[in-house]
């Protein structure tokens, strides 16, 4: 962000491409990871025990159902190398979380890619019907990124019910914290009842953890014990587990991020629907916008007006920032339009 204010000559630049959350750790979060800091001569725990045991206390489930990791993306290319390679196929949407596509490379598996819904959601019966013999990984995220359209509950137990046994179902639920739809539902139940579903989490988006990647996983812990044997040791680092396991003890302050992001979504909707632009309703902390014009040059435009949005194919996604920063976005893509 220092690189392209310094190249556009525009100070206090509204960084809302990369779907962070705009407010810093809280205090107490800082603390530990500091305190943490002066042990890094050592190397981490590698079975994040303290952290585990958090988890498990938080989700209510058992320890071994439990496996972290530096961040989501590396629990999902863990996933793809333990369960693909040549000869098999992994399942995803389109648009979806770009990592799936990439670790499905990694593997060497084969890519089967299913379009979203008129409603940008992800269509499970298509992907249903797409499943082959070669297929071993189905990705759903639910929150979608980039798209912030979620799956019903209903809808997601009858697509866990349907899917073959021997086909491994990851539920990514990096923005399940922002969801204030009643209709939605984490898949964690399913995860420590089927040996062929996971779930993953990522302490990156609502506690603001991004730059210390952190994540984990939830699912049986056979399961788990066969997806981790392509994890390098010590993936999650010292002071990112510190961080993660304080992050935890301040729900009340927790609750309050997620209903100020929940107003700051509603401020984005609201100025989109003003101007007449379309974009999907979302429950997660970024908007999907559909311009009549040119995704990536709009997004170009707007970064020259100081604001850095991020174009994905047919979709501008616009993260939600602070009121001013929400303000500073709609202002700028007015005088575009205009």
């Amino acid at each position: 962000m220092a690189q392209v204010s310094r190249e556009l000559g525009i100070g206090g630049l509204a960084k809302l491409a990369s779907n962070e959350c705009p407010l810093p750790p809280f205090p107490e979060v800082v603390e530990a990871a500091a305190a943490a800091a002066s042990g890094v001569n050592r190397y981490p725990d590698n079975s994040a025990h303290e952290l585990v045991d958090s988890l498990a206390r938080h989700l209510d489930v058992a320890p071994d159902q439990i496996w972290p990791g530096a961040g989501s993306t590396q629990l999902i290319a863990a996933t793809a190398l333990a369960v693909g390679g040549p000869g098999t196929s992994a399942l995803y949407a389109d648009p979806s979380f770009v990592m799936y596509p990439i670790a499905t490379r990694i593997a060497g598996s084969e890519e089967i890619v299913v379009p979203l819904d008129e409603r940008h959601r992800h269509d499970l019966d298509a992907m249903l019907a797409a499943i082959d013999a070669t297929t071993t990984l189905v990705y759903l995220c639910n929150p979608n990124n980039p798209t912030g359209t979620i799956v019903d509950a209903g809808s997601v137990d009858r697509f866990v019910d349907a899917v073959p046994d021997d086909v491994l179902i990851v539920v990514d639920e990096a923005y399940h914290e922002y969801v204030t739809d009643g209709g939605h539902r984490s898949a964690v139940p399913h995860a420590v009842t089927r040996d062929n579903v996971v779930v993953m989490r990522t302490f990156s988006k609502v506690y603001g953890l991004a730059g210390l990647r952190i994540g984990y996983a939830v699912g049986r812990a056979d399961t788990l014990a066969w997806l981790r044997r392509t994890q390098v040791p010590f993936s999650a680092n010292s002071l990112a587990q510190a961080a993660a396991i304080e992050a935890m003890r301040h729900p009340d302050r927790l609750a309050k991020r997620i209903a100020d992001n929940a107003a700051g979504r509603e401020q984005l909707e609201a100025g989109l629907a003003t101007l007449g632009v379309r974009y999907a309703p979302s429950q997660t902390n970024f908007v999907a916008v559909f311009p009549e014009r040119d995704p990536s040059d709009l997004a170009a435009a707007l970064e020259r007006r100081g604001v850095i949005v991020r174009a994905l194919g047919p979709v501008l996604r616009v993260t939600v920032g602070t009121d001013a920063e929400n303000d500073r976005f709609l202002v700028a893509l007015a005088e575009e339009l205009a």
